[in-house]
């Protein structure tokens, strides 16, 4: 009985889990670092777990996760949209629901949200005409109901304005986290496994989007005719630069495919450049992450990137490949350049922590608690 009193006096945050039922990409990672920052906030008191209850509803899923120290996991019965306008809503009644990216409820009442960017509109080509015309009317509805929304750079909160009429004064920047890669020791069988070279490889981190640009890449590795350096993808299989009709490839490309987290900060620790010309971006988490990693960092000159990564990369212009494979030799041949940028980045993505990040969060959140 007395616990249940202590219960009734407690205010409860409620946190969309979706991340949980989904491969990781930027958004997951984001979603995942703040959780287990307020996880490890609670356990040593950080968050006052006396006041404070955080409890995280997941859709039905057949993918596994680990325990939470403190925050308790609620499950659903239900997934999908059904799951996300409907059961979420109902499970998180009595308290603030806080959703970490858009994937969220229209008709919830007390609830903050992180829209990462805008590239349902911005670059409608990317998604099917379903996918923009949901998400484009979650967006906006949201903008319209909640009090504050975050977001992840103030490159973001413009076209989060531009596009969907969001008032600016809603928006909060609060970047997120990228120091998740520290957390885990590297896995250098990833090298071997491909013949990969400590210092003799390209290393690009790719979704099956062709915003990411990896085609733009591709060509300018083989523009750059460096035949003992070899090219690595890591991420999920890209059609676009390794599929049928990609000829652009040979033999010293290689698709490393889905790798752990020990595995890429090996790549990182490893390469002699990451090199991201992506087309659009809110933020861009995995230059930070080569950054935390002591890797020289190689960008597009394009929307947030710039914000993220300041003058701690080299940029180039994404539409070009030869200005991508200048860059690229730059840095080859310029050993002093590469182990100034390997300097700067640390610096820069100290700035970005998963701590940082959930302790603002929180300090907005709990106005609304």
């Amino acid at each position: 009985m007395q616990k249940a009193r202590i219960d009734l006096k407690m205010k409860k945050l409620f946190v969309n889990g979706k991340y949980l039922s989904q491969p990781t990409t930027g958004v997951q990672r984001y979603a995942a670092g703040v959780v287990e920052a307020w996880d490890d906030d609670l356990e040593c008191g950080r968050i006052d777990p006396s006041k404070y209850s955080i409890r995280l509803i997941v859709p039905k899923t057949d993918r596994k996760f680990s325990p939470f120290k403190r925050i308790t996991v609620v499950p659903s019965v239900s997934g999908g949209k059904l799951w996300e306008q409907v059961e979420l809503p109902l499970r998180s009644a009595g308290g603030v629901l806080f959703s970490p990216y858009a994937a969220a409820p229209v008709f919830k009442a007390h609830q903050i949200v992180t829209i990462h960017d805008a590239g349902v509109a911005a670059t409608p080509q990317q998604y099917s005409a379903m996918f923009r015309a949901y998400y484009g009317a979650v967006y906006r509805s949201l903008g319209s109901s909640c009090a504050t929304l975050f977001t992840v750079s103030r490159f973001s909160k413009q076209e989060l304005h531009k596009y969907f009429s969001i008032p600016l004064e809603k928006l909060m920047v609060i970047p997120p986290g990228c120091d998740h890669l520290l957390k885990v020791p590297p896995s250098p069988d990833i090298l071997k496994r491909f013949d990969l070279k400590p210092g003799k490889f390209i290393l690009g981190v790719s979704s099956q989007s062709p915003i990411k640009n990896f085609d733009g890449l591709a060509r300018a590795w083989k523009l750059l005719g460096r035949p003992e350096l070899r090219l690595a993808i890591a991420g999920r299989r890209n059609s676009r630069v390794f599929g049928h009709g990609a000829a652009v490839l040979d033999s010293r490309a290689v698709s490393l495919g889905y790798v752990s987290d020990g595995e890429l900060r090996a790549l990182y620790e490893n390469a002699s450049i990451f090199v991201y010309p992506s087309f659009y971006e809110g933020f861009g988490i995995p230059p930070v992450e080569a950054m935390t990693c002591g890797c020289p960092v190689l960008v597009a000159r394009s929307s947030a990137l710039l914000e993220s990564c300041g003058d701690a990369a080299l940029y180039c212009d994404p539409s070009s490949p030869e200005d991508i494979a200048g860059k690229i030799a730059s840095l080859l041949d310029n050993f002093e350049l590469a182990q100034e940028l390997r300097t700067m980045g640390r610096l820069r993505a100290a700035q970005f922590t998963n701590q940082k990040t959930a302790s603002l969060l929180w300090s907005e959140i709990q106005k609304y608690l």
